[in-house]
């Protein structure tokens, strides 16, 4: 595969791509394991978390990584994360630990990724793709229900309809076109 430069903003969807396309040949492999749509995993780590394995969410709730996994989910999930908290929802005070964590570490990818796994572009995205396929299977084989639950704990009433859903098949549909294998 070409190496792509990221030469675009993150908040572009162009951007969006660069950053995820670093981690293709991995998130092919964990599309493939887990029976999940071409770029559908691709798609939720360009809207989730932009495609950069250290980010953290925005507005401080806890969520973090290429997935944004709040911690309780993360740990649900299998995966080892830094500090005690259990949360599945807004974790104020998970966010603050994580921003001075990442800070203390320089954002050093070697470093938090073993620290905490949801910065581990191999270890969470492996989490995203079963966690992904079991929403899946649980809300009647439907990858839009799969991606509302996700991002919202159930599905929506009409998950194609929302925000949420129709930028991920946007960037479902914009990465396929561009993926160069």
């Amino acid at each position: 595969k070409n190496i792509i430069p990221i030469t675009s903003p993150d908040w572009t969807t162009k951007g969006k791509f660069e950053r995820t396309y670093r981690w293709d040949v991995i998130l092919d492999e964990r599309e493939e394991k887990h029976g999940i749509e071409k770029g559908l995993l691709k798609a939720l780590a360009m809207r989730e978390g932009n495609g950069d394995p250290l980010r953290l969410n925005s507005s401080g709730d806890g969520g973090a990584g290429m997935y944004q996994f709040q911690p309780g989910t993360a740990k649900y999930c299998g995966l080892n994360i830094y500090g005690n908290s259990n949360r599945m929802g807004i974790a104020r005070s998970h966010g603050r630990e994580l921003k001075k964590l990442t800070h203390e570490h320089k954002n050093n990818y070697e470093q938090l990724a073993k620290i905490d796994e949801r910065f581990d572009v191999y270890k969470s995205s492996d989490a995203a793709g079963k966690f992904l396929k079991q929403l899946y299977n649980k809300n009647d084989y439907s990858w839009d229900k799969a991606l509302s639950a996700y991002n919202r704990g159930t599905p929506a009433k009409n998950p194609g309809s929302t925000a949420h859903v129709k930028f991920i098949r946007e960037y479902q549909t914009y990465y396929n076109k561009r993926d160069k294998n």
